[in-house]
């Protein structure tokens, strides 16, 4: 359409307002192709790429963690470390009991949604979120340490706590027991202190 034509002149050629129009589906068409790839690439990386690495996403209920807060007794001031933190609800929980709590993650999707609500609800200086594997990490400092652990890597993570932990380390296995130690305490079923 040349410049200052008409609105007549333009109806006139019928094929410019028909590039236009499949320009413009062409475009929100494309758009959406691309948001529906990362929507699949998040659920990918939240759900199935933990599980190539060892241990998918599954959160725990809010009745679980009330039960696991009981359980430890936690007190304010002490330090914390969930193993596997995934969306950081433990974290949260146990900050709120005044206790200091690292958490540490590999899924870097778990890791943002948790680091943002932290910060969200204003626990930053008491909650953190690692992106880092927990094999590499000292936990002799924690006086309570949480896992969601699975069968195939619970003797390893029993002898990884008895070279690191401290005695007297509060420690609760969500669903499976450590092999060869006793329980002290069971509640709701499969919450192992």
């Amino acid at each position: 359409m040349r410049r200052g034509a008409t609105h007549r002149e333009f109806e006139s050629h019928p094929l410019r307002l028909m590039n236009i129009v499949v320009g413009v589906e062409l475009f929100v068409y494309i758009l959406w192709l691309v948001g529906l790839i990362f929507v699949v690439a998040g659920f990918v990386a939240m759900f199935a790429g933990p599980h190539w690495r060892g241990v998918p996403y599954v959160p725990t209920s809010r009745k679980r963690i009330e039960a696991m807060l009981e359980m430890s007794k936690v007190k304010p001031g002490e330090y914390v470390v969930d193993l596997g933190s995934g969306d950081g609800r433990i974290v949260i929980a146990f900050a709120r009991h005044g206790a200091h709590v690292d958490g540490y993650e590999l899924n870097p999707t778990l890791v943002f949604l948790a680091r943002l609500r932290i910060w969200c609800i204003g626990y930053s200086s008491q909650a953190n979120i690692h992106m880092r594997n927990y094999w590499h990490v000292d936990l002799s400092r924690f006086d309570i340490v949480t896992i969601f652990g699975f069968p195939p890597m619970m003797d390893a993570i029993r002898k990884k706590f008895e070279r690191e932990l401290r005695p007297g380390t509060r420690i609760l296995s969500n669903s499976f027991q450590l092999p060869g130690w006793k329980s002290i305490g069971k509640k709701r079923r499969s919450l192992f202190v």
